[in-house]
């Protein structure tokens, strides 16, 4: 099944729509390991690396796909779909208008936006998207989302390395659903199988910037900090929420994004905090580490009320800014085995 790729910052795109005109959803996550040569002739080196990143795979990748969507989400992803537009070869490049707020009027919005990308993908296709296979989609996803669901219920738990929870992450959105079951239902019974979590390792919460490569996670285990709650895209964000599976389901769609946890160029930004302090009241983590991508300025300006507000909770937290890159930098490893100690 060809793969119908997506670039999105903070899980927008809606997987089911492609999924039921007969193609794998693939994210878009650039390449760490990759040089932004070829999208920083286009680019600013300035400009979040992790976007430049994606914009050099997508040069690079973009016959391998069936098409791209775009979806908004910060303001990169608005700015890049122009230079997409011009530099990056596909017969279908097609931007979803997701809204920033989560009122009413915004939903309703979002529903058209919707059914008017169904629309196109029908017309460009030439496919029937009904409502029965999104349905069957929808069912698809929840499958997955609860079997990740599961799978994080031992991170408090068991041994579970941070990059190995990094890797069923990216194969949520980067591998077809039917081997991805497979993959998740395995990896579940071996998960539960695993020795009980390390007596010499911190649990913590990881918010901030999406961690898109894995090298990022070995930052922390350097430090011997594990995860075990986070609210990234590539993380709770996916899976937090399942999808109705009554009635109408662009409609199940649209209520679908309006509950997951809010990254933060969405409105209201207090929805995010509320997130944050469900996961900290459910489970025992001994700290937060709050990591932003060099040039990531969503997470950026809402760091001080954030931070501010779980400081006051009474909470320890650490701030760091990371690099795109995938050498180790020890410096961040020595402050967070600092912050480890100071707990």
């Amino acid at each position: 099944m060809r793969l119908f790729a997506y670039y999105d910052t903070g899980h927008e795109f809606s997987e089911e729509i492609v999924m039921a005109a007969g193609f794998t959803p693939y994210k878009i996550l650039g390449d760490v390991n990759v040089p932004n040569d070829p999208a920083d002739r286009y680019v600013h080196n300035y400009i979040c690396p992790f976007s430049r990143s994606c914009l050099t795979e997508g040069m690079a990748r973009s016959d391998e796909w069936a098409g791209i969507a775009f979806c908004h989400g910060c303001d990169t992803t608005n700015n890049q779909y122009d230079i997409w537009k011009h530099h990056v070869k596909t017969d279908f490049l097609y931007w979803i208008n997701t809204p920033a707020k989560n009122d009413a009027t915004a939903r309703a919005y979002h529903e058209h936006e919707l059914r008017r990308f169904i629309s196109h993908m029908e017309k460009h296709y030439r496919v029937d998207i009904t409502d029965d296979k999104l349905s069957e989609a929808i069912r698809t996803s929840n499958s997955v989302k609860r079997l990740m669901q599961e799978l994080a219920k031992l991170r408090p738990v068991k041994d579970i390395p941070n990059d190995a929870y990094h890797a069923i992450t990216r194969k949520c959105v980067q591998m077809h659903k039917d081997d991805l079951i497979a993959a998740l239902e395995k990896t579940l019974e071996e998960w539960k199988n695993r020795p009980a979590f390390p007596s010499d390792c911190l649990p913590v919460l990881l918010t901030g910037s999406d961690m898109t490569y894995p090298e990022g996670m070995d930052i922390l285990e350097a430090a011997k900090l594990r995860a075990v709650r986070d609210d990234l895209s590539l993380g709770e964000r996916y899976f937090a929420e399942t999808i109705s599976e009554e009635g109408d389901p662009v409609k199940a769609l649209v209520d679908y994004h309006a509950r997951i946890p809010m990254p933060p160029t969405k409105i209201p930004f207090e929805a995010r905090l509320v997130y944050l302090r469900k996961c900290l009241k459910e489970t025992n983590v001994k700290g937060i580490v709050y990591q932003i991508l060099k040039f990531c300025e969503p997470h950026g300006l809402d760091l001080p009320y954030m931070a501010g507000e779980l400081k006051k909770d009474g909470h320890r937290l650490i701030v760091i800014e990371r690099e795109y890159t995938p050498t180790i930098d020890q410096q961040l490893v020595s402050r967070l085995e600092s912050f480890r100690e100071i707990i």
